[in-house]
């Protein structure tokens, strides 16, 4: 970073008193990770990117029978979710044929 004369941005973190969650799901997994077969268990974490302009969405899948992980970026988040959640599927499908 130091040859590109380039440095990270650190912003001061928010104090938040009081804060409670808007929803809060039941832990389903109950750390029990392990799966038998292939979509049985699946985690996902969807996270935003700025490019100083836009934000991109990121939605991420993973299957915790062999950690396969399905991903995609869009500028729409619910269109990120519905996209790795389809082509999850269709890889799914692929797999079972052979």
């Amino acid at each position: 970073m130091k040859d590109l004369s380039i440095q990270s941005v650190i912003r001061r973190k928010r104090i938040r008193s009081n804060y409670t969650p808007s929803v809060v799901y039941p832990n389903r997994l109950k750390r029990k990770f392990h799966a038998t077969a292939p979509q049985q268990k699946m985690v996902t974490d969807i996270t935003y990117i700025s490019d100083g302009t836009n934000f991109h969405y990121l939605s991420v899948i993973q299957d915790l029978f062999n950690n396969e992980k399905q991903w995609t970026r869009k500028r729409d988040v619910s269109e990120a979710v519905i996209h790795s959640i389809k082509a999850s599927n269709i890889r799914l499908r692929h797999t079972t044929r052979d």
